[in-house]
């Protein structure tokens, strides 16, 4: 009999990479279901270095992010971008309230982690609402860490992610982000925000499952390799 040179995998081993393999898919399903999350689409005839302004009621990119209050502002290849070529100036007007929305297709009963790129160089009320309700655990003022680089980009470093979650309560939910500036005599005017995502949390049963898989690997390598011995 010819012996092959590849070794069958032992059988606890194969297990552990199934149950690894549903967990690890289960995990990968939770994509965004945010559109447009960086607002690349947003003014599409603005030239670089321009601020194009919308009005409530208006759609800053064809309908996916819609004005529901005040103003707010595109930036394009400016150094207040954090990423890309364009963010949102969400204090249009100087004052505010202003407020950006998104309605999202969700699932009730579905709990979802919401994050965000934000920067600011005045003081701000800040808030974001998911279903009508506030978000427990988002900010309520974006930090102002400034905006001293003058090249497009030359700031991201100073924007902050904020993430929080919050639960679907029906199939369509919009997503509010809202602020109020408050300028002084040495303040900007500017609050950023950039890369929005929405994503669905895993269950814990997938995320046991996953962690099983490794476990069952693991003993099932060292079990194999104890008989070998």
């Amino acid at each position: 009999m010819i012996r092959s040179k590849y070794r069958p995998v032992p059988r606890p081993v194969c297990v552990g990479l199934i149950f690894l393999g549903l967990g690890l898919a289960g995990g990968a399903r939770a994509d965004s279901i945010v559109r447009d999350p960086g607002f690349e689409s947003a003014a599409t005839t603005a030239l670089p270095g321009d601020v194009t302004f919308f009005t409530n009621g208006q759609s800053v990119d064809g309908g996916i992010w819609n004005v529901t209050q005040g103003t707010v502002g595109v930036d394009t290849s400016t150094s207040f971008v954090f990423d890309g070529s364009k963010s949102l100036l969400l204090d249009g007007d100087n004052s505010g309230p202003d407020s950006l929305t998104q309605t999202l297709a969700t699932t009730p009963g579905q709990l979802y982690m919401i994050s965000f790129w934000a920067n600011a160089d005045v003081p701000n009320a800040f808030s974001v609402t998911f279903g009508g309700a506030t978000v427990t655990g988002a900010p309520t003022s974006i930090a102002q860490n400034g905006f001293p680089g003058l090249d497009p980009l030359s700031n991201s470093s100073l924007f902050h992610l904020y993430t929080a979650t919050a639960v679907a309560t029906s199939s369509s939910t919009n997503l509010t982000f809202t602020t109020t500036a408050f300028p002084t005599l040495t303040s900007g005017v500017t609050v950023e925000l950039d890369d929005v995502s929405v994503s669905a949390v895993p269950e814990p049963s997938t995320l046991t499952l996953g962690g099983l898989g490794v476990l069952t690997v693991v003993v099932g390598a060292v079990h194999h390799r104890k008989r070998r011995r």
